[in-house]
């Protein structure tokens, strides 16, 4: 995803949000005034001013800028921290000079794949399930109608053979 994608979606989350009602509306509270202006800017049709990014952290301070900038991480900072990790932001001291003086995000492995596949594998099991259940009720069914259709001739020679009992009476009493 390019940073103009990128772009998009934080505009479409913004509205999403409340924070502005449209992309104009989010473009003036930018500063931007030109309707036209902003939206080249967020189409990537114009060089992105220096300040740009500052406006949009000003505006909306969970925003994640190396998402971004990179595409890296989440889009906002708390979706970031959602797997248990750790921000640091600020000057950080300690034995270890590769921290020292930097911002950083310590996050657990994510298992989220993993659980995707878990997902899909239940729900192809459980398709599977159902196309089953499907079956064995259309073969269900058929045996209901042979049973039915027993049932409607017994019914049948059960009649006939009340008609001949009928007759034979009727002539034995006659």
């Amino acid at each position: 995803m390019n940073k103009i994608d990128r772009y998009k979606i934080l505009v479409r989350h913004l509205i999403s949000i409340g924070i502005a009602t449209s992309q104009k509306d989010l473009g003036t509270k930018l500063g931007y005034n030109n309707e036209s202006a902003f939206s080249q800017l967020i189409n990537g049709k114009v060089v992105e001013p220096k300040n740009f990014t500052e406006k949009l952290k000003s505006l909306v301070p969970d925003l994640n800028l190396e998402w971004l900038e990179k595409g890296e991480g989440a889009m906002l900072i708390s979706q970031d921290n959602n797997g248990g990790g750790q921000h640091f932001h600020g000057p950080i001291t300690g034995d270890n000079p590769q921290f020292a003086g930097h911002d950083f995000t310590n996050n657990p492995p994510c298992n989220f794949g993993f659980e995707v596949d878990k997902v899909i594998e239940a729900l192809t099991a459980q398709a599977s399930l159902t196309k089953e259940a499907h079956e064995i009720t259309r073969r269900a069914q058929a045996q209901v109608d042979r049973a039915q259709a027993q049932v409607d001739v017994a019914q049948q020679q059960v009649n006939r053979l009340l008609s001949i009992i009928e007759q034979k009476l009727n002539i034995v009493m006659a």
